[in-house]
């Protein structure tokens, strides 16, 4: 590398990442105007996944590494739908995400997940104290008792994109 140029494959293991940059922000978007998180978003995770990992030239350990984490992390996001604590679409792009995060950066994106949560947790306490005649997201949150939590694992993806990005 000369200077701060990057090189050939860091360019494009950037321009692979792109289909995890536009899920996220799909995501959220969705989640927060409709509560829902369409298919295409855990889909287009999976699919952005192989191209990367082929580039970064993964071993066989990664493979079963960020697969493991992405496995482990779905099974959880189904019990908590199960538990109807969440919504199928976050547990499902919890999984996607994870399986692009790895074990490496696992805890550093759950803290900042439960950190965003949280403040969205709080946020929609405070909407719901004020008139319900809102409109547009903050109208539909008023009405219900749900919380997008597809933003907060979105702004947790993009914390663990952004951090990686500059290693």
């Amino acid at each position: 590398m000369v200077g701060n140029m990057p090189n050939a494959a860091q360019f494009i293991a950037a321009a692979a990442s792109l289909p995890f940059v536009v899920a996220l922000l799909d995501a959220a978007q969705s989640d927060l105007r409709r509560f829902h998180i369409a298919n295409r978003v855990p889909l287009l995770l999976l699919a952005g996944f192989v191209p990367v990992a082929l580039v970064e030239g993964f071993s066989w350990q990664e493979w079963l590494t960020h697969a493991g984490t992405g496995f482990t992390l779905l099974a959880a996001g189904i019990l908590l739908f199960a538990l109807k604590l969440w919504g199928g679409g976050d547990a499902k792009m919890l999984g996607a995400v994870a399986l692009w995060i790895g074990l490496s950066g696992l805890s550093r994106f759950l803290l900042v997940m439960a950190m965003a949560g949280c403040a969205l947790a709080v946020i929609a306490l405070l909407i719901r104290r004020l008139p319900h005649r809102q409109a547009g997201w903050r109208g539909r949150l008023a009405r219900t008792n749900q919380v997008p939590y597809g933003l907060a694992i979105a702004i947790a993806g993009f914390d663990w994109w952004i951090s990686a990005a500059w290693q």
